[in-house]
């Protein structure tokens, strides 16, 4: 990686979705992460660790199906503090897959880390948008999933579908400045590789007449996870209607 960088980046505790740890674990928990790039290696011991995990925390009965939801798991998790201070501020935390570090736990992730904290800087003509494109998306979470595909055949459309519904719940989940986030997500997929676009939607919707808005996001594409042992579709299933699901996204907790 290039050493190209702005100043240090101070991740912001949003909440436990966007909380980073920053530097080398210690000597004592280095066996408890894997470093994000040798991820994209097809036959890696680390992805077969993220995988099993993934695959037991779900209870799912196929790889493949395992592979669709670690993909929205991941994305949404590992990669969403970048996509969120990207949103927020308009510039991108350095989440290149050789400066990430992840630890597995029951359900795919259970720790994000930094090496360094820093702020990327575009290439000369290059804006924020295009500079996150190139490091997240082109650089991390689309050599991911063509790992996860070379591995268990799960299909490219349904994990791209997983890196757009993960990218989309870190700014959804944020649950404040919808008009911003929303006006932020149609830029961060406009012209997205991997055709972000065309595999689903952000949508607003009140828990009550007179309650805030929130932002939701309906998928095109399954992540399977109506397949594991419990058999329960996934709030965002694109196997129920839309209207259904903004009913459902609707009601009062």
């Amino acid at each position: 990686m290039s050493d190209d960088v702005s100043p240090a980046w101070a991740p912001l505790r949003h909440g436990p979705r966007w909380q980073v740890t920053v530097g080398e674990p210690s000597a004592s928990e280095a066996g408890q992460w894997l470093a994000a790039d040798r991820l994209a290696d097809p036959a890696g011991a680390e992805l077969s660790v993220l995988l099993e995990r993934e695959r037991t925390g779900s209870g799912h009965r196929t790889g493949h199906a395992a592979a669709l939801t670690l993909m929205a798991v991941y994305a949404g998790w590992v990669t969403a503090a970048a996509v969120l201070h990207w949103a927020l501020y308009d510039e991108v935390p350095d989440m290149r897959s050789g400066n990430v570090l992840v630890r597995p736990a029951a359900h795919g992730i259970g720790g994000v880390r930094v090496r360094r904290a820093r702020l990327l800087v575009p290439r000369a003509g290059e804006d924020s948008v295009r500079l996150l494109h190139r490091t997240v998306l082109d650089g991390h979470l689309l050599p991911l999933a063509d790992a996860l595909q070379c591995r268990t055949r799960a299909g490219a459309r349904q994990l791209s579908g997983g890196i757009a519904h993960g990218c989309a719940t870190a700014l959804c989940a944020y649950g404040d400045r919808v008009d911003l986030l929303a006006a932020r997500w149609r830029l961060f997929v406009d012209n997205a590789p991997g055709r972000l676009a065309t595999l689903g939607e952000v949508v607003r919707v009140r828990r009550a007449p007179d309650g805030p808005e929130r932002l939701v996001y309906l998928r095109n594409t399954c992540c399977l996870y109506y397949t594991s042992a419990e058999a329960v579709r996934c709030a965002s299933c694109c196997l129920t209607s839309r209207e259904e699901r903004l009913r459902a996204y609707a009601r009062p907790n």
